[in-house]
């Protein structure tokens, strides 16, 4: 099974050039017992984007082709490691638009590469129903997305004290959104200082997945401060491109995204789908896997 990685890895570093792809995405936390297989990353010299569930991202020494980026420590199917990672590359303008990538990645834990894909970004409907909203505002910071699809899929995935929840997740533009919302409930996080209550703050963790049992939606600045939770929106307008089938809290998070330009995600209570809306549009759901095999993909 080594072999097969290496020959993959090997083939689609040279399948990238011919096809002139913008970059080799390979999802590196299934390779953790394969040193031959580092060492051989380590000397590709075609940009390549590792994606790691840890923490700490390891330091890219000079000269090197290879960038690490981090997605939400959670099992994921294989369309869903390659969902988030593709996200995240998008948020921070490592891809755009019309960008051919060639995707590596294996079942969660297995060590092993076994799967090869070739994605012309912006014509995957499986992958994504549109890539034009994907850019986020001016003001909002890409670590504060990451940080916001971390937590969702955390809650997607593992609930609250065993029962599963939903929640919706409002990220920027919140003048035009707090103009189209009332709460439900007093304010939990009003009075606060702002460096005490940023998202990015790891020791805001618990108290962000106690507060998202509540009824209603948190309110994410772009920055990453949270100015309100248990928030019910009101939007002006409806999304006309939901899907039939879906809930109050998706067609609230999929309309305040077509009334103001707010990234907004939602977590489904019965399935653990993550859903982003942006532009009254899906851009993307990543879904849970059905057991822990990691065989789906």
């Amino acid at each position: 099974m080594e072999n097969i990685s290496l020959r993959i890895v090997q083939h689609a570093h040279q399948l990238a050039r011919e096809i002139a792809a913008r970059a080799v995405v390979v999802y590196a936390d299934v390779l953790e017992k394969d040193e031959e297989l580092r060492q051989l990353l380590g000397t590709v010299d075609f940009p390549t984007i590792l994606v790691t569930r840890a923490e700490e991202i390891p330091p890219a020494a000079p000269g090197e082709t290879c960038t690490w980026i981090a997605v939400p420590n959670v099992h994921m199917t294989r369309a869903g490691q390659v969902k988030v990672a593709l996200l995240v590359c998008f948020a921070r303008g490592m891809v755009q638009r019309g960008d051919r990538v060639v995707c590596l990645t294996g079942i969660d834990g297995a060590s092993t590469i076994d799967t090869l894909w070739v994605l012309n970004l912006g014509t995957e409907p499986e992958l994504f129903a549109t890539l034009d909203a994907v850019t986020l505002e001016v003001n909002v910071r890409p670590e504060v997305f990451e940080r916001i699809l971390a937590l969702a899929a955390q809650l997607a995935v593992e609930g609250r004290e065993g029962r599963p929840i939903g929640a919706i997740f409002v990220l920027g533009d919140e003048e035009n959104v707090l103009a189209q919302s009332r709460s439900l409930v007093l304010n939990p996080f009003r009075g606060y200082p702002e460096a005490e209550r940023n998202i990015l703050d790891p020791a805001l963790e618990e108290t962000i997945k106690e507060y998202a049992a509540l009824d209603g939606a948190f309110l994410v600045r772009g920055d990453g401060v949270i100015l309100s939770a248990g928030l019910q929106l009101v939007p002006r307008a409806q999304s006309p491109y939901l899907p039939p089938g879906l809930g109050t809290r998706h067609a609230a998070a999929a309309s305040i995204t077509i009334s103001t330009d707010a990234v907004a995600l939602a977590i489904s209570q019965s399935t653990g789908t993550v859903t982003v809306y942006k532009s009254g549009r899906i851009i993307t759901d990543i879904h849970k896997p059905n057991d822990s095999s990691g065989l789906t993909l």
